[in-house]
């Protein structure tokens, strides 16, 4: 029997492999050549890793520039100089974002509607020139109340804000009026006055300006005088700390005003009693003034002729007055006066008048109205002579203003 030759145990390797076992081998006996374009395309990958990270820290490096630059850079730049003292971007800011926040608290009271959103958006765009200049005025009267060693104490503040609270409280929940009832004829006495104090110039929400009022300190129950509290912060976009600094301003500025009202204005002054007539003619004064020179009765003629209505009634009476009560003319006029003489015809809007003056008084005592309003005046101009001088500087410019805009959400 014939035998069949074995089969042949060798392999035809396929192409791929032939291929494969070539790269191997090349790979481990590479050629110049081979090793020569390796090493460049390694060269060029990693000078494109090295281009990557360059770039990279390109783009963080601008970020964090800019973050720097309007965090830090921008918030550090000064607005306002006050003597020594510098007023930053981002204290303006801090000063700017209570009073946004207050007019939020009032536009959502108000409704929503593009009238109050337009109203709001205004309000807000006058904020940084405003809150500055107030803020001015904040530095001026601190600096002033440390040259005279005047402070507020805590004690002080907690009462300011206990009576502000109460008065909220009041405001908010009248007192029921009473059904009218026959009463007693009342014995004449003097009439009840109620002044309102002026508006302080510092940043002091106008809610709680017109709540303050010079009376005794209120007491209400702890439990509602902590939600009145609440309630008066809520209506005003305010943080307690932030009631209280406006609290502190306002009671610093106080003694300020008494101290430069008390210095400036006396409580006695010079004054003037004096009667005037007044007419809407030339001729018809100088005919009225030649007969008072003549000896008539200027009381009498003040009745029958004046149309000042003030004074006319009272024989032309104008009670006793200081200087910086009347106009100008007026003061200038009766001023030169002695007891019994007439001024010469004075010409104002109303006409022409006469004055004769019936009294002076080097010292005399000045009634409690115009002495607050004439100290109120000096205070007023004091702080208006600060604002003017060499000391006070604004640089706010239009990029600081849209940089405290952006950030209480209003678009430059």
């Amino acid at each position: 029997m014939r035998n069949n030759p074995p089969s042949s145990t060798r392999r035809v390797r396929a192409a791929h492999e032939s291929k494969s076992a070539t790269v191997r081998a090349a790979a481990a006996a590479p050629s110049r050549r081979q090793q020569s374009r390796w090493q460049r395309e390694q060269h060029q990958q990693r000078l494109l890793y090295i281009a990557v990270g360059v770039l990279v820290v390109l783009i963080a490096a601008v970020f964090g520039a800019g973050l720097i630059y309007d965090n830090v850079v921008r918030a550090n730049q000064t607005v306002a100089q006050v003597g020594p003292d510098a007023i930053t971007a981002s204290q303006l800011l801090d000063e700017v974002r209570p009073q946004g926040q207050a007019l939020d608290a009032q536009a959502k009271q108000a409704g929503s509607g593009q009238n109050v959103a337009s109203y709001v958006d205004q309000q807000k765009r006058a904020l940084p020139d405003q809150v500055l200049n107030e803020l001015v005025d904040v530095r001026i009267i601190q600096q002033e109340a440390n040259r005279r060693g005047s402070s507020v104490s805590q004690s002080d503040v907690d009462d300011k804000e206990r009576q502000t609270v109460a008065d909220f409280q009041a405001s908010n929940n009248p007192a029921p009026t009473p059904e009218a009832t026959a009463a007693p004829e009342a014995t004449p006495g003097p009439a009840l006055t109620s002044a309102t104090p002026e508006l302080t110039t510092l940043p002091v929400p106008a809610a709680i300006r017109t709540l303050t009022t010079p009376t005794a300190v209120p007491t209400l129950e702890d439990s509602t005088y902590t939600q009145a509290l609440q309630k008066l912060l809520n209506q005003n976009g305010l943080t307690e700390p932030e009631l209280r600094t406006a609290l502190e301003r306002s009671l610093l500025q106080d003694k300020v005003q008494a101290a430069i009202g008390q210095e400036q204005v006396p409580d006695t002054q010079e004054q003037i009693h004096a009667q005037q007539i007044q007419v809407a003619s030339a001729d018809l004064a100088n005919d009225l003034r030649t007969q008072l020179q003549n000896g008539a009765d200027f009381a009498l003629l003040a009745q029958q002729k004046s149309t000042d209505t003030a004074t006319r009634d009272k024989g032309g009476d104008m009670g006793w007055f200081g200087h910086g009560t009347q106009t100008q003319a007026i003061e200038n006029a009766a001023f030169a006066l002695q007891p019994g003489q007439l001024s010469d015809l004075i010409q104002d809007t109303n006409g022409y008048r006469i004055i004769q003056v019936l009294e002076r008084d080097p010292a005399r005592p000045v009634p409690a109205d115009q002495l607050a309003t004439q100290r109120q005046k000096a205070f007023s101009d004091w702080l208006s002579a600060q604002r003017s001088s060499q000391s006070v500087k604004l640089s706010l410019d239009p990029s600081e203003k849209d940089w405290i805009l952006a950030r209480i959400g209003v678009r430059p």
